[in-house]
């Protein structure tokens, strides 16, 4: 009996815990050094499929999943040039829209580009242009 109890605490506590994950969870406020205003975003990029994750310094990129970064994309027919700025600093030029306004259930069409939000934050980055800093 007490190994039966012990399984469904866990299997109870697996079920929470996927349970937390598919709810979505994506509504935290962005990180304190990121401007939601502006027009122009710059940081560290990690790009990881069609998303870009923006760090605010370099060491950032090595912290654990998500880490303290904010999803952005670029239009499909600019994001294969995306696949070269991983792991350096950019800028990007766009605009940040809440995540709530999202076309489809668990992602963002940005003109042919799928945004899954892998930062967890209640605001991402729609982003026209993309330049290397550094």
């Amino acid at each position: 009996m007490r190994k039966t109890l012990i399984l469904t605490g866990a299997v109870t506590a697996a079920l929470a815990l996927t349970g937390c994950a598919s709810a979505g969870g994506n509504d935290a406020p962005p990180p304190s050094w990121f401007n939601a205003s502006g027009t122009t975003f710059e940081g560290w990029a990690r790009v990881q499929g069609d998303e870009i994750r923006l760090f605010q310094e370099e060491r950032d990129l090595t912290l654990g999943f998500p880490g303290d970064c904010v999803s952005a994309a670029l239009p499909r027919s600019v994001q294969e040039t995306a696949r070269d700025v991983s792991s350096r600093k950019i800028r990007l030029t766009g605009r940040a829209v809440a995540w709530a306004e999202r076309d489809g259930a668990q992602t963002w069409n940005w003109q042919g580009t799928r945004i899954t939000n892998l930062c967890g934050r209640d605001t991402i980055v729609l982003a026209d242009r993309v330049e290397v800093v550094q």
